[in-house]
């Protein structure tokens, strides 16, 4: 089968799974709502009624073999959708999205507070949900909300952040899991100072000469343990780096929208300051043309220097393959056309691509077309007087 109908095959078995997807929120939705009708209509007591109401969730789940959770959450994220962005309920309809996609919306929708919101959320997300993966979708939502509502975002971060803790799930394989809920930025600090630590770690052990064959996983892993049970010798000279864009007037206080990580990960504006302010804060102008790409940048020479390398790390912000999520910080460079055939080691000439896709690349199975286009700093949503970032 050719790579063309390999894609219009595949188009048609998305489609017909978003759009049997849609049949099941349609009838678990019009069901739970005469059902429930129904029994708002008769004389039997307040706590009579709530318990047919439940019972009306349990014949569904049972019907379609699924937990009264999964049940609850088709009804109410359907009424949401439906109430709120009714456009998005339609893509659904015509099985432009799935129910993943929906769901994501959904959530969306419900935390956001005005009517002028909920409308330009209806009229971008469906393109953008129809167009990327799931992944690239929830990131998308956040940026979107934390610059629509950026103070109802500061409010609810800093709830979430009352609740930080840290937790130990044991297995049944003498391992465990160490997690930690702590602010999204500091997180990234974590893992940035983590990935650094152990990419500086000597390949041989200059004790015992062994050469060390840990992956990184394997090295980060043991770092943090090492960190974390060791009275001496916890202190590196590794320290986290964090690259956070946000335009100037967020930077000095005139507006208040969120910065945002390599990634794409929004971070409150008033977190971006304190760090802008700390003296080791180095501070770097990055010049973006009217839509929001990073302008070019031409040498003469095969290898980028430095300050392209950084350019094109913001430019693209991770692998720039389609639903690729590697770190930027774990890619190569590589030349579209090849340096040796006439390629300039320039901006418009060069991508990054995360070590798998770049040997792919090489021996001549990735095609442009399985690369997204540079990422633009300045989102536009439809409806939108003038672009939120």
């Amino acid at each position: 089968m050719s790579s063309n109908r390999a894609i219009v095959a595949g188009d048609a078995v998305r489609r017909a799974r978003a759009v049997a997807e849609f049949e099941e929120w349609e009838f678990v939705a019009s069901f739970h709502t005469r059902r429930t009708t129904e029994i708002d209509r008769t004389d039997e007591i307040v706590l009579s009624k709530e318990l047919a109401r439940r019972e009306v969730t349990l014949e569904l789940a049972q019907a379609l073999h699924v937990t009264e959770r999964q049940v609850w959450a088709m009804v109410t994220e359907a009424a949401t959708v439906r109430e709120r962005v009714p456009g998005v309920w339609r893509a659904f309809h015509d099985g432009d999205i799935d129910a993943a996609r929906v769901s994501a919306i959904a959530d969306t929708a419900e935390r956001l507070q005005t009517p002028a919101a909920w409308a330009l959320l209806e009229h971008s997300a469906p393109a953008y949900a129809a167009t990327h993966t799931i992944t690239e979708l929830r990131g998308w939502l956040r940026r979107l909300r934390a610059r629509l509502e950026p103070d109802q975002v500061r409010e609810e971060t800093a709830r979430a952040v009352e609740e930080r803790r840290v937790s130990i799930t044991h297995q049944s394989d003498g391992t465990s899991w160490l997690n930690a809920l702590l602010p999204t930025g500091v997180a990234i600090a974590v893992g940035e100072r983590l990935r650094r630590a152990a990419k500086a770690l000597p390949s041989i052990d200059p004790d015992t000469g062994d050469t060390d064959r840990r992956t990184r996983d394997q090295k980060q892993a043991d770092l943090v343990a090492h960190w974390l049970t060791s009275c001496t010798g916890t202190s590196t000279d590794i320290r986290a780096e964090i690259a956070i864009s946000i335009d100037a007037t967020d930077l000095i206080g005139l507006t208040d929208r969120p910065g945002l990580t390599h990634d794409g990960e929004p971070v409150g504006a008033d977190w971006a300051r304190e760090l802008a302010a700390s003296e080791h804060a180095v501070l770097r102008r990055l010049v973006l043309d009217p839509i929001g790409h990073v302008l070019d940048t031409e040498v003469l020479t095969y290898r980028p220097p430095e300050k392209l390398r950084q350019a094109l790390r913001w430019r693209d912000g991770t692998c720039r393959v389609t639903g690729c999520r590697a770190p930027v910080h774990d890619t190569d460079l590589d030349h579209a056309t090849a340096y040796d055939r006439g390629g300039t080691t320039a901006a418009a000439n060069l991508r990054c691509l995360c070590r798998k896709h770049h040997n792919m690349k090489s021996h001549g199975h990735l095609a442009d077309r399985h690369l997204d286009p540079p990422r633009r700093f300045i989102e536009r949503y439809s409806g939108s007087p003038r672009p939120p970032g």
